[in-house]
């Protein structure tokens, strides 16, 4: 086996393992999400009668917001750089050895970031390019949550205001009855 079959070989493999662990990757991110938004609707759900309902808003963001910062931001990040890598595989592949793959080549040398893409677009005021941006998850992803923390800023000062306890204290709902005949209550 020469050079250039071990270099195919090797890059292959490489190649291979680096689309896994992208596929990887986001499969874990989302994963990761529909169990914070499954704890966040418990809190929603379960403490909708026990906590003040600003204070409620703050707690069951937490979840989601958690995820935000320790899973999807740098597991995000992580993720651009393989498929960059990828692109770059590509590339080399396609240069030096005369294959032809195109999965993601365009993503070689791109910036992946919406904060810089958007921010290039809008200043050379290419409107395609803006509404490129805003159409990506990524844009979607941050808007969302851009929402989501000022609206439990605006609950956690409605709950500072209120000046109520985190806790409700009050009364539980009677156990429901049944009636067998007039005479007759079984609780």
């Amino acid at each position: 086996m020469d050079n250039d079959e071990r270099a195919v070989q090797l890059y292959t493999l490489e190649y291979q393992k680096a689309a896994e662990r992208y596929d990887n990757i986001y499969r874990s991110i989302w994963t990761i999400f529909s169990y914070m938004t499954a704890v966040a609707g418990g809190f929603l759900a379960f403490g909708a009668d026990r906590i003040e309902p600003h204070a409620l808003i703050c707690v069951a963001s937490i979840p989601l917001l958690f995820w935000l910062l320790t899973t999807y931001l740098p597991l995000d990040r992580y993720g651009t750089q393989v498929i960059k890598r990828l692109g770059q595989i590509e590339c080399v592949l396609s240069r030096d050895y005369h294959v032809e793959m195109d999965h993601f080549k365009r993503y070689a040398n791109k910036e992946l970031s919406v904060r810089k893409g958007l921010w290039r677009a809008l200043k050379a005021r290419n409107r395609q390019c803006v509404c490129e941006q805003v159409r990506r998850a990524r844009f979607a992803i941050g808007l969302i949550f851009v929402i989501l923390i000022v609206l439990v800023l605006f609950s956690y000062v409605g709950f500072r205001h209120s000046g109520q306890k985190l806790f409700v204290m009050g009364s539980r709902a009677p156990a429901p009855t049944m009636s067998i005949d007039n005479s007759t209550t079984i609780r």
